[in-house]
């Protein structure tokens, strides 16, 4: 830019615009042309990324871009639902998610064994090595399964199951189960994809198998019951 102002002023001084300037006078434009520096000059910020134009926030993360994954699930849930007339009766097993996948076939076994008495009680044949203890006010009874380190525990439970709608109940309990993990709820057209039926002598047991990691407490609360939730 200097030079071609400079250039101007020598055309203008050839062709006798400015005849009062001396070439001494001319070399001491020039020269001021020369150094002068620019009044403004554009510099690109040095290590900076180019803006994407598109995007109004070039600190904002690009949502075409997949999100960083999840941690890792370290919790499992065993869990099977049985409905038996008016009571819905629950066998849920939770842990660490290794020690708790060790135990799958046998999980599936015991609900195979369930024989309900005619008083709508259930018996099972206890898998070997493990433990009942007697039930209290909440459970009906607990399995103790051994293992390394901490036992881990089979929770037998009932509730009654007033309602009607066999599936509404199960998938209300299943949902509730999932936050317990930190997992998302389904719709019911997605129950079916969650449950393996497992046939029993006058009913079907539906179970679950989760995975993710359950919060502070997030295992302690119990079964809905139809129109209603109750303690564990």
């Amino acid at each position: 830019m200097a030079q071609l102002r400079f250039r101007f002023i020598l055309l203008l001084a050839c062709i006798g615009l400015i005849p009062a300037m001396g070439c001494e006078k001319h070399d001491q434009v020039a020269r001021y042309i020369a150094e002068k520096p620019p009044a403004m000059e554009l510099r690109k910020p040095a290590n900076h990324p180019p803006i994407d134009p598109h995007q109004t926030d070039p600190h904002q993360t690009d949502p075409t871009q997949p999100a960083p994954p999840a941690g890792e699930p370290k919790d499992r849930m065993l869990a099977a639902i049985v409905p038996l007339g008016d009571q819905g009766w629950f066998f849920k097993l939770t842990g660490p998610k290794d020690a708790v996948a060790a135990q799958g076939d046998t999980f599936k076994t015991l609900i195979q064994s369930i024989r309900f008495s005619p008083e709508g009680k259930p018996q099972w044949k206890l898998p070997e090595g493990w433990k009942e203890l007697p039930g209290n006010d909440i459970r009906f009874a607990t399995l103790l399964i051994p293992g390394e380190g901490k036992s881990l525990e089979l929770t037998v439970t009932v509730l009654p199951n007033s309602g009607q709608d066999d599936q509404k109940y199960i998938l209300m309990n299943v949902n509730r189960w999932r936050g317990q993990l930190g997992l998302p709820e389904i719709a019911p057209e997605q129950l079916a994809g969650e449950l393996t039926q497992i046939a029993l002598e006058n009913t079907t047991a539906s179970v679950v198998n989760l995975l993710g990691t359950a919060g502070p407490g997030g295992m302690g609360r119990g079964p809905f019951q139809s129109g209603g939730r109750n303690g564990n």
